[in-house]
């Protein structure tokens, strides 16, 4: 068997959907037309505090682990 090794950014989106109960692509979607608040993950290795951010957030103070370092759910997907 082969094995599927995931990109840091993968992996975050995943732990990030998990956290907020996202089945996929189609949530992910549906986060766009909601509202300009969607949740974010934060990149560091070892932090996945979860908080809600504005959709295009690329650099988010994370309150766990003090970076600049959260990311927004729709900005890791591609997806803006």
């Amino acid at each position: 068997m082969s094995t599927i090794v995931l990109s840091t950014k993968a992996t975050k989106l995943v732990t990030l959907c998990e956290a907020e109960g996202l089945a996929g692509l189609d949530d992910l979607s549906a986060l766009m037309a909601a509202d300009n608040i969607c949740p974010a993950i934060c990149m560091t290795e070892g932090c996945d505090h979860v908080a809600p951010m504005e959709s295009d957030q690329e650099e988010g103070y994370c309150e766990k682990c003090g970076g600049n370092t959260m990311v927004s759910a729709l900005i890791l997907a591609g997806l803006i």
